[in-house]
């Protein structure tokens, strides 16, 4: 399954996963392992991938941006990246490939892993312990639309923040690396996922993971962002949090920018957009109860809070309001 010695922890997260995952040295970008999905997205067998370096395995072209991309994760600027990169195989030929890197800590040492997953997979469902606040701005970066969340996540309500410049809510020091950050992102793709200070109750500022992407391809671009305070987790759990905030990031921020304007500012929360972002595309109440990992009265309860905030009564009655159907 792996390259060379690797340790038990990172060979355990290569086993566990089922889409192509490759682990390699923080420092030297040397691969250290990697499971059978990614050495047959690479056309490989394992001894040819021992110590390889990752950006030999990519086309000249992107190897640039990969290095900055690395270089913003060491220094803690991102704590994730997600976007598409050109994989080079033996054969010469080339394929575009969705890709998702981060660092992770194990038995005390730090490694980076790098996963391609098939395009809007779920990596993981969002846990309904966790407090996620969403957001999406204007092509000012002003604040537009925001879940009701956010008072649970930064204690301020969340009217306070529609209209507010987003760089006005970042505690200044870590305004230059969320700039950085947000120069990586691919043009109407891809996320980074950071840690960095939003203004909260009481003028004090609050550490939180937040997930920032790019809504359109104008530039400048309209910015979703997805955000939960790392106190209220652990530091330990709130390593995994970038996993939901993907989700996020594919099922629920774009629905916000094309519904948010047909309720009040932060009349949802996070699991009530992701619900209806659902239901818009199609989903049942038991299809979206098993994909959420929800019992079916959890989301029913859920969708009668829906229903009641675009003042409707069945699910026909909203589908219609939303899609401009009758009912």
């Amino acid at each position: 399954m792996t390259t060379g010695p690797t340790p038990s922890g990172v060979a355990a997260i290569l086993q566990q996963s089922r889409y192509p995952l490759i682990a390699f040295d923080p420092d030297s970008l040397t691969i250290l392992g990697a499971n059978e999905a990614a050495y047959e997205l690479l056309g490989r067998d394992s001894r040819s991938l021992a110590g390889v370096a990752t950006t030999d395995l990519m086309a000249p072209v992107d190897v640039r941006a990969a290095q900055e991309t690395w270089g913003l994760l060491v220094s803690g600027a991102m704590e994730s990246y997600r976007g598409t990169r050109r994989i080079r195989r033996p054969d010469g030929t080339e394929l575009m490939v969705n890709v998702w890197v981060r660092l992770v800590t194990i038995d005390g040492s730090r490694f980076g892993l790098a996963i391609a997953p098939e395009p809007g997979a779920v990596l993981w469902p969002i846990d309904a312990n966790i407090r996620i606040a969403l957001a999406v701005t204007d092509h000012d970066w002003t604040i537009e639309h925001v879940s009701n969340d956010i008072a649970r996540v930064l204690g301020r309500n969340p009217d306070t923040y529609k209209g507010s410049p987003l760089l006005g809510l970042l505690q200044p020091a870590d305004a230059p690396d969320f700039m950085s950050a947000l120069g990586r992102l691919a043009t109407g793709e891809g996320g980074v996922t950071m840690r960095t200070h939003f203004r909260a109750r009481g003028d004090r500022w609050q550490e939180v993971w937040c997930l920032v992407v790019a809504m359109c391809q104008h530039q400048p671009p309209r910015l979703g962002l997805a955000m939960t305070a790392i106190p209220d987790l652990g530091l330990e759990f709130a390593s995994e949090l970038h996993l939901p905030l993907t989700v996020l990031h594919s099922d629920v921020l774009g629905d916000i920018d094309k519904l948010g304007s047909q309720i009040p500012s932060g009349s949802l929360s996070a699991r009530q957009w992701e619900i209806l972002a659902r239901l818009v595309r199609g989903e049942r109440a038991q299809e979206i109860a098993s994909s959420l990992f929800l019992s079916p009265s959890t989301v029913r309860n859920h969708l009668t809070t829906i229903y009641k905030k675009f003042g409707v009564h069945s699910q026909a009655a909203l589908l219609a309001k939303l899609l401009g159907a009758p009912a």
